[in-house]
């Protein structure tokens, strides 16, 4: 399994610019939530939306219809490199598609380079 995780952090990098933003790196920052939730409505493969849709009875077209993400209240710092440049954070994710909820736990790291860019990577669902 940890090879399978290496691979998939690489899968969905998100940079976002924070020039002047600050120095501290934080799983449960607003810059962070926001990248990780752009991260996962630009993945077209999420298999957390693609969960929803097959389970919705209304006539929500997955093609056609946006699904509406929400990050739970607490997102938590699980681990942090010697250098605190690199963080690995887990939460709780929701997508509301049609007439059907889903959530399930997203693991994502987050990394602060020496030029101070921060870039999230997220873990693709699996079920």
């Amino acid at each position: 399994m940890p090879c399978n995780r290496s691979l998939a952090f690489v899968s969905f990098p998100f940079l976002l610019l924070l020039g002047g933003c600050g120095d501290k790196l934080d799983c449960d920052s607003i810059e962070t939530r926001n990248a990780v939730l752009q991260a996962v409505a630009d993945d077209h493969r999420n298999a957390l939306v693609n969960y929803a849709a097959k389970q919705s009875t209304g006539k929500a077209d997955p093609e056609n219809a946006k699904p509406i993400y929400v990050l739970g209240q607490k997102i938590v710092t699980t681990s942090a490199g010697g250098d605190k440049r690199t963080l690995q954070c887990s939460g709780g994710i929701s997508v509301l598609f049609g007439n059907i909820k889903a959530t399930k736990r997203i693991d994502f790291t987050v990394q602060q380079s020496s030029d101070g860019k921060m870039s999230v990577s997220v873990v693709p669902f699996e079920f």
